[in-house]
């Protein structure tokens, strides 16, 4: 018998075993039960800071910022309420409802806790209303992508719940839930990416084969063990947690293979046997959620899921090491990179990771690791700051500081002399993540800069992005409005861009990093619910 199959015993063993989901997310690295330390040392960190300024001038200007993010909200809020209400989404444009995410509401569920932070009762009262009627054992004909089903649906019940301690919530958040438990049912419990919630079949997004991708098979353990603790019951967690199983049994680093540097993952794997593809390592879009979910989970689970934290540090080493370099403008960039090299492109999905860097750094007192937050914030801010419209494109690419400019081509060229960096995609889809990371400087830290670069780029998305609809996007971030308008404004917008932007003006009580994890689409959940390994 092989490692492989002896895993896989072991694994449907396991199953049996109701205990079992202690040692799954107490197991170190090296198989040993979490190491005895002290770690009420973590527990008792503050992560937010208490020096911010609080003269009456100051309140008040924060307070008239907080006022129009929410009235601007308010007012996409409307939009979609009259025009595409139930929806899944509305086009800002045309104002035309839009299936996107099954039927099931998504704007809707992923705007639950927004709206409640808001303090918009009515609003709130008729989105509860909505999800109390929505059946999950129906959809709109078409196959669930299995991640976006999770962070959107089930993290944004399980938040409203935690905020509003309306029940509704929770119950609708598990229905979905043991329905997606389904797509975890192949050979090595690694999910499905796509999966039809009428069939119960799995399949991957471009047809029968059976690769999924690195984010989308790590992105379920704080919301599948959050949801562990509030129903008493461990196979959400088992489920999550066994992703990991299979990433450290099925693969072993070594030079030459495509799994060569240790912490460090590719981005495609196969699901039947857990076995990497293909995809250098990175912190962009699908990858990112994954090394994310490993400090966030580790916080989450008051400090006792050790081996998330052991792949955490195994994974930051390599990242420092090998994905992040620095450009020709001397700020730090995050690329794609393994010991076979670095490819100096990037997207803005990698700039989530300063923030999440700096949260880490707070929660285990290291400095050094802030410092490199702190540079790589600076270049992710970098590419919304250098833009006319003070917006940041999709996708950019830097030149490594050193190397010579002869394989980029004369536009490139022209552009990593005026900017720093070159822009791939020029478009700009209200993503959050630049928003997200400056959010989490500016709590960490108090520092009044972050919050005016905050309020620089919500004036961009103001100015170039407003719509009768709500809020579109922008073909080409170094024209603005006049270089077209994108009609798509996905459920983030609600869910993270918007709730971002409104919490860096709201006092620092409101959700306080102190009190709060969020989770990757923003849906915060509370830091402090004790855990003794057992559900």
């Amino acid at each position: 018998m092989n490692l492989y199959q002896a895993f896989l015993c072991i694994g449907l063993f396991s199953q049996l075993i109701v205990a079992k989901h202690v040692h799954d997310g107490m197991m170190g690295l090296n198989g040993h039960m979490a190491r005895q330390r002290d770690i009420n040392s973590f527990s008792k960190n503050r992560v937010q800071a208490t020096n911010f300024t609080q003269s009456n001038d100051l309140k008040r200007l924060r307070a008239s910022r907080a006022a129009d993010v929410r009235n601007e909200f308010k007012r996409m809020w409307e939009a979609y309420s009259k025009h595409a209400f139930g929806a899944d989404e509305i086009n800002p444009l045309t104002m035309e409802a839009v299936t996107s995410r099954n039927g099931w509401g998504a704007t809707i569920i992923d705007a639950l806790d927004t709206i409640y932070i808001m303090g918009l009762d009515k609003e709130f009262q008729d989105a509860k209303q909505f999800v109390k009627k929505v059946d999950f054992d129906h959809n709109d004909g078409e196959p669930s992508k299995v991640f976006e089903t999770n962070i959107r649906y089930i993290g944004g019940l399980i938040s409203a719940y935690e905020l509003s301690g309306d029940r509704v919530f929770l119950k609708q958040a598990t229905a979905l839930a043991d329905n997606m438990l389904e797509a975890f049912d192949t050979p090595t419990g690694i999910p499905w990416q796509m999966w039809d919630v009428q069939t119960s079949k799995g399949s991957s997004e471009n047809g029968p084969s059976t690769y999924n991708n690195l984010a989308e098979v790590g992105t379920y353990q704080l919301e599948f063990f959050r949801l562990s603790q509030l129903t008493h019951d461990p196979s959400y967690h088992k489920a999550a947690q066994r992703v990991y199983d299979v990433l450290l049994a099925s693969n072993e680093p070594q030079k030459g293979t495509i799994f060569s540097v240790p912490g460090l993952y590719p981005i495609f794997l196969d699901i039947n046997t857990g076995k990497f593809l293909s995809g250098k390592p990175n912190l962009g879009g699908g990858s990112d959620s994954f090394y994310e979910y490993l400090i966030k989970t580790w916080a989450l689970s008051d400090f006792k899921l050790q081996r998330n934290l052991d792949m955490w540090r195994q994974s930051l080493a390599g990242l420092k090491k090998y994905v992040m370099s620095r450009g020709t403008d001397k700020l730090l960039y995050m690329g794609v990179g393994d010991d076979d090299g670095l490819d100096s492109i990037s997207d803005t999905f990698t700039c989530f990771f300063p923030g999440t860097l700096a949260l880490a750094s707070r929660l285990l007192d290291d400095d050094d690791s802030m410092n490199i937050a702190h540079q790589l914030l600076m270049s992710s801010y970098g590419t919304f700051e250098r833009m006319p419209t003070h917006i940041g494109p999709e996708n950019f690419g830097f030149l490594p500081d050193g190397d010579d400019d002869s394989d980029l081509n004369s536009n490139q060229q022209a552009e990593i002399k005026r900017y720093g960096f070159y822009l791939d995609r020029p478009y700009y889809l209200m993503r959050p993540e630049v928003i997200e990371s400056i959010f989490y400087f500016y709590r960490i830290t108090g520092d009044e800069k972050y919050a005016n670069w905050v309020w620089k780029i919500w004036e961009g998305i103001k100015e170039n992005c407003a719509v009768e609809g709500g809020f579109a996007g922008l073909r080409d971030v170094r024209i603005g409005r006049e270089g077209g308008l994108i009609g798509k404004q996905e459920s983030f917008v609600f869910a993270e861009t918007f709730k971002y932007i409104y919490l860096t003006f709201a006092e620092p009580n409101v959700i306080s990093l102190d009190e709060y994890i969020f989770s990757t689409e923003g849906h915060p959940f509370k830091r402090f619910n004790s855990f003794n390994g057992t559900f």
